[in-house]
């Protein structure tokens, strides 16, 4: 039995068919274009046509848009492209500059998008730090997956909780989303113990030493007791301890 075939079969074939002669025809007319234009010119390579047709029609790099930073300076990543201005935007290399420009630890992902006229545009996705790490030498800022991003200054270790002992940068991520709101804002240390469990410290200089599983738990009974503590008696607390389940065990200063 023939097979028989619908005129809207026709139609997507002689679609499929157009676009392909037109793609070769296209191809085939810049190649010869080039060839030309390197002919009349007397051009030794095939760049060096690009970039003499590119002049002639103004086809050059002018522009460099950039999205907007929190750490990240412009004019650091204006230097990617000092040597290709006004150079044909054909022969930018955007795979090579974006490999340079995501090796600074602060960029999470680059996208370099060019307009095939004058202008280059590079959107940024910056890492977010979540907290300092002092590894015994240094104080450096990390991502949620712990990497170093950079060293931290001042106004950083003021502003985040700092993080101590071995492997606490890759366990930071789950302590910090475990903090309940109310005690986030009153933590301004903790430590990672035995790589084990977490130690974890207040503004008052409270101790609290954490259970190695079940501590966001343990934390919100913290808040509890710490509601029905007054103020002068938590100065005189040394530690609190939350390492057995359904207990708190106070220790004040001798």
């Amino acid at each position: 039995m023939p097979r028989i075939i619908t005129n809207k079969q026709k139609t997507k074939t002689n679609f499929i068919l157009k676009k392909i002669i037109f793609t070769l025809v296209v191809i085939l007319f810049f190649t010869f274009f080039i060839w030309l234009i390197s002919t009349f010119f007397k051009s030794d390579t095939f760049f060096d046509s690009i970039e003499l047709l590119s002049k002639k029609y103004d086809f050059l790099l002018t522009e460099v848009e950039v999205s907007d930073l929190k750490n990240i300076s412009k004019i650091e990543l204006n230097q990617y492209f000092k040597k290709y201005y006004n150079k044909s935007i054909f022969l930018i290399p955007i795979k090579e500059i974006s490999r340079n420009i995501k090796k600074n630890n602060w960029i999470k992902s680059v996208t370099l998008k060019n307009n095939y006229k004058n202008k280059i545009t590079i959107f940024i996705e910056e890492f977010e730090p979540i907290a300092v790490y002092y590894n015994g030498k240094s104080y450096l800022l990390i991502s949620k997956s712990g990497f170093p991003i950079d060293f931290a200054n001042d106004i950083d270790i003021q502003k985040f909780i700092i993080l101590e002992g071995k492997n606490a940068n890759k366990k930071a991520s789950k302590l910090i989303e475990a903090l309940p709101n109310k005690l986030k804002s009153t933590v301004i240390k903790a430590q990672f113990i035995n790589n084990r469990r977490w130690d974890i410290y207040t503004k008052k200089n409270l101790r609290i030493k954490l259970p190695e599983i079940g501590y966001k738990k343990a934390m919100n009974a913290f808040i509890d007791i710490y509601d029905d503590l007054y103020t002068s008696d938590i100065t005189d607390i040394e530690h609190i301890d939350l390492r057995i389940p359904e207990k708190a065990i106070i220790r004040f200063y001798d």
